[in-house]
């Protein structure tokens, strides 16, 4: 497919007038920045229409154009939107954690061509992804998906709720750079291990089910899942195979494992849950700090202090704060 100078489209009615393709000094700005466009933004009976190209590459996304079929074809992570010309649904396709979603989502306003260029909603497509949009001073504003409060708690705050807080990410919105594995649960295994690096909160790895590695970061305010592998065999501790790299089915090269590996871990199975923390050390040796074992909401067997930090331990992040 060839690529086309396209426009997207501001969903949301602006008291402007109905002049229709009047160019006007209207910003767009990503993350507070402003960005520079190919072609000026344009009112259209009241809307305001802004090109997609430096929207779409300061989004991170592709942007190709198919002439068979009039469509406009977005890309990001492992999510696909598809617009075409006159229709007022987008189809969408998205690859989640043993999951997929597609199906049509309605438009206030229909893809449009328009002297050479394909017009489509601004609004659609940022908030697809998961960013704010708003319109302000003459602006076009698209936004992190945090508020500065959290943003504050996830990159700078104490290390524990910061490790809480992207835990919590990970059962709530992940997203994939690449198709997602399926873990299958063949041997009823629903635990779900989390490790980070020493001092880190932003990067880290989780095991499930004792099959499915998975390497998380943080990205532009996204969680983003950039890396997975099954484990080689159904035998052997997991964390071992993982410092050994016994994996198969891998979505790119493993990330390097350059510190020790803090864990929380905990399991389910009916009525009963498990739950331990502790530390790994690059050279494999697992000391385990918390263990509790529930059963019908009774704690049976415990020992130590279930933690999701390691005492005296320092905050030091690898990954870029945006």
């Amino acid at each position: 497919m060839k690529k086309l100078l396209c426009t997207f489209a501001v969903i949301g009615a602006l008291s402007v007038g109905t002049t229709a393709f009047a160019t006007v000094d209207i910003g767009i700005t990503v993350r507070s920045k402003p960005i520079a466009t190919d072609s000026p933004p344009i009112y259209d009976q009241g809307r305001v229409l802004v090109p997609i190209r430096a929207v779409s590459e300061a989004l991170g996304a592709a942007v190709d154009w198919d002439a068979k079929t009039d469509t406009v074809v977005v890309r990001k992570w492992s999510q696909t939107t598809k617009l075409t010309v006159g229709k007022k649904t987008a189809a969408t396709e998205t690859f989640g954690n043993n999951s997929s979603s597609s199906g049509p989502i309605s438009l206030d306003v229909p893809a449009k061509a328009v002297h050479n260029r394909v017009y489509v909603p601004l609004r659609f497509v940022s908030e697809q992804y998961g960013y704010k949009v708003a319109w302000k001073n003459n602006t076009v504003a698209i936004e992190s998906p945090l508020s500065d409060k959290q943003r504050d708690a996830l990159y700078t705050g104490d290390l524990a709720a910061s490790r809480n807080l992207v835990m919590e990410a990970m059962f709530s919105g992940t997203h994939y750079e690449h198709t997602p594995l399926r873990t299958l649960h063949e041997f009823e295994d629903y635990s779900t291990a989390f490790l980070f690096p020493e001092g880190e909160a932003l990067r880290f790895f989780t095991i499930e089910g004792n099959e499915t590695a998975t390497y998380y970061e943080y990205k532009d305010d996204f969680l983003v899942a950039t890396w997975q592998a099954h484990f080689d065999g159904s035998i052997g501790d997991s964390f071992q195979l993982l410092l050994e790299e016994k994996l198969k089915d891998r979505t790119g090269p493993t990330p390097k494992i350059d510190k020790p590996l803090v864990f929380y871990s905990r399991g389910i199975a009916g009525d009963s849950s498990t739950e331990e923390s502790g530390l790994i050390g690059l050279d494999g040796k697992v000391t385990r700090i918390g263990f509790e074992h529930t059963v019908g909401g009774s704690v049976t067997d415990s020992s130590g202090k279930l933690t999701v930090t390691q005492p005296d331990e320092v905050r030091k992040e690898v990954v870029p704060i945006p």
